[in-house]
């Protein structure tokens, strides 16, 4: 056998193996997936490399209508990269993630989409939250290890049409827009744009063991419902430009 003949069949072999990985039903690498994880996938349908599951949920939560197309050229640079996007109950979520195989770093790109205040307090465990309104997610990039500390972040989180529901009619609060970023003290959210009765602006922290630091600064706007003005002033006295400012620290 000549060394051509044999550089054929290894490029062969190679061929058939890529080519098996690639139509590997979802199904199966589903099946792999639950029983090594608490993750469970239903309705999944399509190949390893290009499929969509009906749902699929954790212990914390679930979400509906997961596609995923997976990059194996990453895989030479000693990644594993998939293109996912989800349902929510407005337009949805969509994301790159790619994830070390070296380091176990995961950095997320490109993550966009938007769903309502119930709707993730739900995905995130919690049952009721006194906030309704629309939440808008652009995330350029974010980077972090296996237990969630964060190495790099910046995106934007927008909250439109808020409402106090604790009051009936529902008290509006306006639109809320923030920009994320990390810093040496940890994850810093700061406002940088609100419209509507709540004027708002100031920052928050989440830092090592987490814990946090809250520097705001609220007051009504021109017109703004009464009730509004009631619930500020449970927070102290206004300052000369009529500003009432919350600063906390603590552990959550």
């Amino acid at each position: 056998m000549t060394r051509k003949h044999l550089r054929y069949i290894i490029v062969g072999l190679l061929a058939f193996v890529v080519g098996l990985v690639a139509f590997l039903p979802a199904r199966v690498a589903a099946g792999w997936l639950e029983s090594s994880t608490p993750v469970k996938l239903g309705g999944v349908t399509g190949t390893l490399f290009h499929g969509q599951a009906s749902y699929v949920s954790t212990p914390s939560g679930g979400v509906d209508n997961v596609q995923w197309t997976l990059h194996p050229a990453a895989l030479l640079i000693g990644q594993a990269s998939a293109h996912i996007r989800f349902n929510s109950d407005l337009d949805g979520f969509s994301a790159d993630v790619s994830r070390s195989l070296l380091s176990g770093a995961t950095r997320v790109s490109q993550a966009t989409g938007d769903a309502t205040v119930g709707w993730l307090a739900k995905l995130a465990g919690y049952t009721f939250v006194p906030l309704s309104g629309s939440v808008q997610i652009d995330i350029q990039n974010a980077q972090f290890d296996d237990v969630l500390n964060v190495s790099a972040l910046k995106g934007q989180i927008t909250l439109a049409n808020s409402r106090w529901e604790l009051l009936n009619p529902p008290l509006k609060l306006g639109r809320v827009q923030t920009a994320l970023d990390h810093t040496a003290n940890g994850i810093r959210a700061r406002i940088v744009d609100s419209t509507g009765p709540l004027a708002a602006k100031g920052h928050a922290t989440l830092g090592q063991a987490q814990a946090y630091s809250l520097d705001l600064q609220l007051r009504s706007r021109a017109g703004a419902d009464d009730r509004l003005k009631n619930i500020l002033k449970q927070l102290g006295a206004a300052d000369s430009e009529g500003w009432h400012r919350i600063r906390e620290r603590g552990h959550l």
